[in-house]
């Protein structure tokens, strides 16, 4: 008996033992291919679903001035419905990004740009009483892809890779602008003068990228852990939720939530009413207007290029950086109040280099700070928050702007534009030390 105890225990480890390490390291690997394969189909189509979502997005407002001229409309009913959108979008980021924490964030990502292109379709047919009703259901369509989209790649890529989509993320939503810009101005405005068209090509695109997102949810689906099979893990996460709540009234948070209003004001404010401040600046029709403002979206890549390169070699401090963007942009401001109506390429110029370093404070604030959060499993409700006041920025600029414009000149509208820039400093410097302590935690 005790020698076939012994035989049978020789015979596990001399045959059967390195087959169940055999087989449990093939599972290994495969486990690891399968994740890479998913890692590099995310770093393609998470850009790729963020440049169509502007595609679908941000083309009314850059027609806007179209629209305006041609049926002859005021620039606050113009604005009001891309202020709609805004609201409707800065409000649903927080509830996609409550959600995205608790649901499958890559079926919230697909039923939003599927609503997207849906509307982008409706708007050719619509009148100008119906506009306002579609573009604010785009605008709650369209938060469903970002918050969700952040919670994707940080459950399935490591911090180097997420920064690094991130940034490319960001660059693809602006080559989408740049699209927009040379397609309406060059093609669809001065060549067929129907800005409509913009929406129908816009759509098309958008819609060969959705099929391409269905793929990747496939994939997705396959390579899905939940989170549920470690219990353990969900009751240190429920208490860390709780530590977090009470620190966040210390950790500067309130004050970099005001920064982050305050760039949405000046990126998204300035990006919409360039054309027309070029237009009224120096009496330029809509197509011309449009086609020079290309430079906005183009400065803005550059911006977030050069960004990413100093986040990864020289930035410790996220809050840190974006003060010092901010006050960049002072400067570039003040700049552009001194000559602004003396040279056009030189106002297109300062006016870019404004929302350039806009952009910069956006991927510092809005898409690298939320990845801190991701030890609290919490993301993508993050993410939605300061998301969503970048839009609350932008809903405010956007009418405010019109309105200074129109009662009191562009004058005082790009003095506004210095003092936001340096309110904005001064928020995220008072912020600094907090911030620091909160991450060392």
């Amino acid at each position: 008996m005790m020698n076939r105890v012994m035989n049978d225990f020789v015979l596990f480890f001399q045959i059967r033992l390195p087959f169940v390490i055999m087989t449990l390291d093939q599972d290994m690997k495969q486990k690891e291919t399968k994740n890479s394969d998913l890692i590099r189909l995310l770093s393609i189509g998470a850009p790729m679903v963020y440049f169509a979502g502007y595609l679908t997005r941000k083309d009314y407002s850059i027609v806007m001035e179209a629209v305006i001229q041609s049926e002859q409309l005021s620039k606050n009913a113009a604005g009001l419905v891309e202020t709609l959108s805004i609201i409707s979008y800065g409000s649903g980021q927080i509830v996609s990004g409550f959600f995205g924490d608790r649901i499958k964030a890559h079926k919230m990502v697909f039923c939003g740009l599927a609503v997207s292109i849906l509307i982008n379709f409706l708007m050719l047919a619509a009148n100008a009483s119906l506009r306002p009703l579609l573009w604010f259901v785009n605008g709650f369509a369209q938060s469903m892809l970002w918050p969700p989209m952040l919670k994707i790649l940080t459950t399935h890529m490591d911090r180097e890779g997420y920064e690094t989509a991130a940034v490319n993320m960001n660059i693809a939503g602006i080559f989408a602008t740049v699209l927009i810009y040379l397609s309406s101005s060059l093609i669809w405005i001065a060549v067929f003068d129907n800005w409509k068209l913009t929406f129908y090509a816009n759509g098309i695109v958008a819609s060969f990228i959705l099929l391409f997102w269905m793929y990747c949810c496939r994939k997705i689906e396959d390579c899905e852990v939940s989170s549920s099979e470690d219990p353990e893990t969900i009751t240190k996460q429920k208490k860390e939720d709780l530590k977090l709540r009470p620190f966040l009234l210390g950790s500067g948070f309130l004050l970099i939530a005001l920064g982050i209003l305050l760039q949405g004001m000046l990126r998204d404010g300035i990006s919409d009413w360039l054309p027309s401040f070029m237009a009224d600046t120096f009496a330029l029709s809509s197509d011309q207007a449009i086609f020079k403002s290309v430079l906005l979206p183009l400065i803005g890549i550059l911006s977030l290029r050069l960004t990413g390169l100093l986040n990864r070699r020289f930035v410790k401090e996220e809050v840190n950086a974006a003060a010092l963007f901010f006050a960049a942009a002072v400067l570039f401001a003040l700049l552009l109040n001194l000559s602004y109506s003396h040279n056009q390429y030189l106002t297109v110029f300062l006016s870019s280099l404004i929302v350039g370093s806009m952009h910069a404070v956006n991927l510092f604030l809005v898409s690298i700070l939320p990845s801190r959060f991701a030890r609290y499993g919490k993301v993508s409700t993050v993410s939605g928050i300061v998301n969503s006041l970048t839009y609350v920025g932008s809903a405010a600029a956007i009418y405010g702007f019109g309105f200074l414009s129109e009662n009191f000149g562009w004058r005082t509208c790009t003095l506004s534009w210095t003092a936001i820039a340096a309110a904005g400093a001064l928020c995220c410097l008072l912020a600094v030390s907090s911030w620091r302590r909160f991450k060392k935690r």
